[in-house]
């Protein structure tokens, strides 16, 4: 069944065959590349970083369309893998990829994977743990009674840090109300500055659908009662009940 509410399944079809056909030219254009160049060569890093782009397109759209989660799961690591393969030094810098990294993290987390690429996970957002109270808090999903509050700071404030008074929240009906005004009135107009901002207005295969990944992690984490959010704009809920 369909998760999406904009789009329709006869659009996300034509979608994902339209990814799966640059991702397959993509890759054998980098394998043709990597053999002439080796692997060290700007223009195979520049095919990685397309090829990034793509399956997390991908990844994202398997959601909306309603891809059976198990799938989904098994689909992880190859957006991992691509992540690892096109990774820059100055990766860091970027909003998009604190994003993608934010995401990755929670649909890890979510998705209950298993050990090595939880950790595998682990590194890519690592790089955020000492500057994001967000990411910090991802890492200790596994271990959260030993994370600790301190003065928050965030890699992008809008809309991030009014997450900060729902992690922190003593009361968990309070951190659920705060969760759902995030997601209703914050979440989506705060990523005004992001590629895929709006993209569901523009007549081509861009839209991928709109989803507060991190919102469900933090649920899942806390073991919140999320009832009152089951049907909110932007939040995964069947993936936050996950059992697989």
């Amino acid at each position: 069944m369909i998760r999406d509410k904009i789009k329709d399944e006869s659009y996300f079809t034509g979608f994902l065959q339209y990814y799966d056909e640059s991702i397959e030219e993509f890759e054998n254009v980098a394998t043709s590349l990597i053999e002439e160049r080796g692997i060290g060569d700007e223009g195979v890093h520049s095919l990685f970083t397309a090829l990034e782009v793509f399956y997390f397109s991908k990844l994202i759209a398997m959601y909306s369309v309603g891809r059976p989660l198990d799938e989904i799961r098994d689909f992880l690591p190859d957006v991992v893998d691509i992540m690892e393969r096109s990774y820059d030094p100055l990766a860091h810098e970027s909003y998009d990829y604190y994003i993608e990294s934010v995401w990755l993290s929670s649909i890890g987390i979510l998705l209950n994977v298993d050990h090595d690429l939880h950790s595998r996970i682990e590194k890519i957002i690592k790089i955020y743990h000492d500057k994001d109270t967000l990411a910090d808090f991802l890492l200790h999903a596994r271990e959260i009674e030993s994370w600790h509050t301190h003065e928050p700071k965030f890699f992008i404030e809008r809309p991030y840090s009014k997450l900060y008074n729902v992690i922190t929240s003593p009361k968990q009906h309070e951190a659920v109300q705060k969760l759902a005004k995030y997601l209703k009135k914050d979440w989506y107009p705060a990523h005004d500055v992001a590629g895929w901002h709006d993209t569901h207005t523009i007549d081509d295969y861009v839209y991928r659908g709109y989803w507060s990944f991190e919102s469900g992690a933090i649920v899942k984490i806390l073991g919140l009662d999320d009832s009152i959010l089951k049907d909110v704009p932007y939040y995964p809920y069947d993936m936050v009940h996950y059992k697989g």
